[in-house]
């Protein structure tokens, strides 16, 4: 019964003296700093301004054409002002329907892109925590799931190398291909 206590008391003593490796990361910092989060923004930001570009020069367009309806509209009858007006104003709708399109279109693309990009960061983070044998590794964010962590857990530069460096190599080996 005594080598039982002691069995016991000393399985105790080993597991309570292990303790969890854990640390945190800034996911604010992490998912803004990670090149390809960088390089996707841009893309879309290009291609945004691409479009209100291309817009642009039909809303100038259109702007033309209701100066000249106004500045012609006198010398119009009843009838043709209203008509010139009805096409004038099916055009605005028109030109705002594409722009609410097209702008629309570039955003689901960008929500997808970004989705799969916070898993593949969410993903890099589970396959480091386990490689460097982490139980735990928090995320530190506004809304406060870590309020104050050490400043030697914090894993947030060790894990954005890692994935910023995972993307610079997988390019290498994609331009050889």
């Amino acid at each position: 019964m005594k080598k039982t206590a002691i069995w016991v008391l000393l399985a105790f003593i080993s597991f309570s003296c292990q303790s969890d490796k854990t640390g945190f990361v800034d996911t604010e910092k992490l998912i803004t700093e990670f090149n390809e989060m960088k390089a996707a923004k841009e893309r879309f930001t290009k291609q945004s301004d691409e479009v209100m570009k291309e817009l642009q020069l039909k809303i100038d367009a259109f702007e033309i054409k209701g100066q000249q309806f106004q500045s012609n509209a006198a010398s119009m009858s009843r009838k043709k002002q209203e008509e010139r007006y009805n096409e004038l104003a099916l055009e605005n709708q028109q030109l705002q329907r594409e722009q609410q399109s097209r702008m629309g279109a570039i955003q689901v693309e960008s929500q997808r892109v970004i989705d799969s990009l916070i898993k593949k960061v969410k993903d890099r983070v589970k396959v480091y925590g386990k490689n460097n044998g982490y139980t735990y590794i928090y995320g530190a964010n506004d809304a406060g799931s870590v309020m104050y962590g050490a400043q030697d857990k914090d894993l947030t530069d060790a894990i954005l190398n890692v994935l910023n460096s995972a993307e610079a190599s997988q390019e290498t080996a994609e331009t050889q291909e």
